[in-house]
């Protein structure tokens, strides 16, 4: 049996402690879990095969990071509306074509929240877009994009599940 209660509450997740007397290797302590929101990942690849990639502050980090575009998922919104809402707002693109690659977790250790990891091909940015967030938008191409991870200057592992599931799923070897 177990106990919960949360003991932390932002407007983005919530923190829960909860005691599990079954679990000897806890030792009576208690075990801390981030409640957050559903969320998505998108691989987009313009007409021209580049990948679209945003420079953005990340404060938990204190520094700018490289990402693919990623975000929470809205109350009532499907996972595929959320990747095209997250695309669209982050970098100003659409695709012509999406897929979804499915649900996985990040850091099972902490977080029980799922990411959904998407495909989309033929992006083109939408005419008259103004940006609204604080993001730069960067276009590689996957020779770039590969370059960035090896060298450390991209860090997002999730990213890089994207890559394999775009491969296995779709048999799209975006990188040799």
């Amino acid at each position: 049996m177990s106990n919960k209660q949360t003991v932390f509450r932002t407007e983005w997740f919530t923190i829960e402690e909860e005691f599990f007397s079954h679990i000897e290797s806890l030792n009576g302590k208690p075990y801390y879990r981030i409640n957050a929101p559903d969320g998505v990942i998108v691989l987009a690849v313009t007409e021209k095969n580049e990948i679209i990639l945003v420079r953005q502050f990340r404060p938990a980090l204190n520094q700018y990071t490289l990402e693919l575009p990623c975000g929470s998922l809205d109350p009532a919104e499907s996972p595929q509306e959320a990747a095209v809402r997250e695309l669209y707002e982050e970098t100003g693109y659409l695709c012509n074509e999406w897929s979804c690659l499915g649900p996985g977790r990040i850091m099972m250790n902490r977080n029980n929240s799922k990411e959904f990891a998407f495909f989309g091909r033929g992006a083109a940015r939408a005419a008259g877009f103004s940006g609204k967030e604080d993001i730069e938008v960067i276009l590689v191409s996957p020779g770039d994009f590969k370059a960035l991870v090896l060298s450390g200057r991209f860090e997002q592992l999730a990213a890089l599940a994207v890559l394999v599931l775009t491969d296995w799923k779709l048999g799209m070897r975006l990188l040799a």
